[in-house]
């Protein structure tokens, strides 16, 4: 035997015997280590329905406004002067162009100036489109809901040149008559003060006293 060996056997024993402790430590070490566990990912959507979190918000929205998420319908009866005078059914807040495109459009005769397309229409509404020179008539261009509601009269110290173009019997130019006299009289302290604005006589008075109010 080499003599070197001979020299340094037991200590290359020892060195032996510490790395065959030290694999076997690392092999126990390795094997009790927990084995990794996969969670398989689950999409957004899934999530979303385990959770139940937006369907539960939009539920209870619907739940605060009253409503099943679908569009309310209501009932208008359209006279007067189009091509196709009856009963429609239609989205409530639909605007009254729509409702008068179904009626087949206005006639000839229509006075389309006391006619203000933009109004939202609503259950029970009556339109009465009058021909050119009825502006007496005794009834209402638009009559129905808007009549006896609080939040849709207009407010005579308020009110915009829009607003009173809803009014019935009334077009773009004497509504700007209601803002003339506010600016030249300041505000109005009644509804009755309005026939002192020319030419509102008491038969547009009567016809205008549902859908005003002064605050």
């Amino acid at each position: 035997m080499h003599p070197i060996f001979e020299k340094y056997k037991s200590i290359l024993m020892i060195a032996a015997g510490c790395i065959c402790v030290i694999v076997l430590v690392l092999i126990a070490f390795r094997e009790r280590e927990p084995k990794e566990t996969i969670i398989p990912e689950v999409p957004a959507q899934n999530e979303e329905k385990e959770t139940g979190a937006p369907a539960s918000n939009e539920a209870s929205e619907l739940k605060k406004q009253g409503g099943s998420g679908e569009e309310e319908n209501v009932f208008v009866d359209v006279k007067g002067s189009v091509k196709k005078p009856g009963l429609y059914k239609v989205k409530r807040g639909e605007r009254l162009k729509f409702v008068i495109d179904r009626a087949g459009g206005f006639t000839a005769e229509a006075d389309i100036k006391l006619i203000n397309l933009a109004v939202k229409v609503s259950d029970e509404m009556l339109i009465y489109v009058p021909e050119r020179g009825e502006v007496e008539s005794d009834i209402p261009v638009i009559q129905g809901e808007q009549s006896g509601s609080d939040e849709t009269k207009i407010n005579l110290n308020s009110g915009t040149q829009e607003e009173f173009e809803t009014l019935p019997g009334i077009g773009p130019a004497k509504a700007a008559t209601f803002i003339q006299y506010r600016e030249e009289n300041g505000p109005f302290s009644k509804i009755e003060d309005i026939k002192d604005i020319s030419g509102i006589g008491e038969k547009t008075f009567e016809k205008l006293k549902d859908y005003i109010f002064v605050q």
